[in-house]
């Protein structure tokens, strides 16, 4: 498999385009610190003010100022809700969609960068000598077709450590459709709802499993539950 792709920090963090700052400055620092969780909630420090500052809707000095009383805003908490939220979007969402699950594999993986597949877009990620490949759709009941099963059979010639589905959720014959398309290949495909996507980063975050045991999972080949994630969370 070749490694390439855009890192995402050449990507993440985008300002907003078109900003109104109305408002006072609190409602002002509220929208401006929701906009940088949704999109990078590991900033901290001098980096998380420049962020805030390049959103528009506070200036430098005064996100300095106010940042301090919001220590209590949960940024990865907000990180998920805003991803579940834009899993509903289709494919009108898709490209920040993809830069979003592109977030959550860094933060398991510790590298992940946005490349492509045959037909589409995805997030390519890996630990060590191990790599992957995700195709991420903010889809609700997803099946494979289109450009998806082309970007599958792509995936087949490029032969990954794992290929990954995300989506919002799956309709029942989907994990059928993706083992039939990589019957007898060495591919281990496996899908992963937003959800359960979610806990593992969360899961990974909190128990440090190693990417070992990540890339593991994400190479299983099925279709993952609760079950798989909270493994994670056990000390061997």
């Amino acid at each position: 498999m070749i490694w390439f792709g855009k890192p995402l920090n050449e990507v993440l963090f985008t300002p907003p385009s078109g900003v109104n700052p109305v408002g006072d400055e609190g409602t002002r620092m509220e929208h401006a610190l929701r906009w940088v969780a949704a999109r990078d909630p590991h900033l901290e420090g001098e980096a998380l003010v420049d962020a805030l500052a390049a959103t528009g809707w506070v200036d430098r000095p005064t996100a300095a100022r106010l940042l301090p009383c919001y220590r209590h805003f949960d940024a990865d908490r907000y990180f998920g809700e805003a991803l579940r939220s834009l899993s509903f979007r289709g494919p009108t969402a898709a490209g920040e969609f993809r830069q979003r699950i592109g977030r959550v594999m860094e933060d398991m993986t510790g590298a992940a960068a946005l490349g492509s597949l045959g037909p589409e877009e995805c997030v390519r990620f890996g630990h060590g000598e191990r790599q992957g490949v995700v195709l991420a759709y903010p889809q609700v009941q997803f099946t494979l077709g289109g450009d998806a099963a082309k970007a599958v059979a792509a995936a087949v010639d490029e032969m990954p450590d794992a290929l990954v589905i995300v989506a919002r959720n799956f309709q029942e014959n989907t994990a059928a459709q993706l083992a039939s398309m990589l019957q007898g290949t060495e591919v281990p495909g496996t899908l992963v709802t937003v959800n359960l996507l979610l806990g593992m980063r969360a899961t990974t975050l909190r128990y440090q499993p190693g990417g070992e045991r990540v890339m593991g999972l994400l190479g299983s080949g099925r279709t993952l539950r609760s079950r798989d994630i909270a493994v994670l969370g056990n000390r061997n």
